[in-house]
């Protein structure tokens, strides 16, 4: 099922979007009923299943509109002057701001991966949905690249590919480890504290001209949090979701190598 085009329609979309991530939150994301998002939204069924096909559709779309890739070429247009290895932390830090504005994101960026869900939504939103996933690695990978073109890192290309992979799975795990609200205060501390001197081992094992140290890591943290709190509701809608897979869909690499916002 396709995206709709008309402004009409995307408002609509958004506004059944916002009811469905309520719904998650109240009743968890196995309970929640389409039923009861028409009911919300003031609608019919027949009229939700025109812009959803099935209930994986709404929870991909979810994922889809919170995802960082569409906030990440607007924050490096705003900070051209940004470092490769900036740009390589930013995935990491606009994940957890995302979480913190919407409670069920992490539930979604968790469930909505898992093949059971995905591969059931609609040829269409799994399209999208792949894009979307790629796009974040191909971030990652670019800007490793860019890092070592720059002079900023000194990798072979196995080395390269292990940095994202390390950064990756890194993000997965602290995520699921601090969100999950089951581990004893005694075996954490700070979270901002712990994902640094974690993060920063990883990025020592390689070859780096800078390390990365707290210092640089807490001026990125504050400038992510300053842009979300100015550009997160702006960028949830369905119609900045379309506006870059458009982009993704017209590029085979990320825009990491250019400040322009046509990129």
């Amino acid at each position: 099922m396709k995206c709709p085009t008309e402004t009409l329609t995307q408002l609509r979309c958004d506004q059944i979007l916002d009811v469905a991530e309520l719904l998650i939150e109240s009743q968890g994301i196995v309970s929640f009923k389409f039923s009861q998002i028409a009911k919300d939204v003031g609608c019919s069924t027949g009229t939700l299943y025109k812009l959803f096909e099935r209930k994986e559709d709404v929870l991909v779309c979810l994922f889809l509109r919170s995802a960082t890739s569409n906030y990440m070429p607007l924050f490096v247009e705003q900070n051209p002057l940004l470092s490769a290895q900036e740009r390589l932390l930013l995935p990491i830090l606009f994940t957890f701001e995302t979480i913190k504005r919407s409670r069920s994101f992490f539930t979604l960026r968790s469930v909505s991966v898992n093949a059971m869900i995905w591969k059931l939504a609609s040829d269409e939103k799994v399209k999208l949905f792949k894009q979307r996933i790629n796009s974040f690695w191909q971030w990652l990978t670019d800007a490793v690249q860019l890092a070592i073109e720059n002079g900023e890192l000194t990798a072979t290309p196995l080395q390269a590919k292990e940095l994202v992979q390390g950064i990756t799975f890194y993000l997965t795990g602290s995520l699921t480890q601090f969100e999950s609200k089951l581990i004893s205060p005694e075996f954490l501390s700070d979270q901002s504290t712990t994902c640094y001197r974690h993060l920063s081992r990883l990025m020592a094992q390689y070859q780096w001209q800078t390390a990365l140290n707290q210092e640089l890591f807490q001026s990125l943290e504050n400038r992510t949090s300053e842009f979300f709190e100015k550009n997160y509701k702006r960028r949830l809608s369905c119609s900045s979701c379309k506006a870059l897979s458009a982009k993704l869909d017209g590029h085979h690499r990320g825009c990491l190598s250019h400040s322009s916002a046509s990129c």
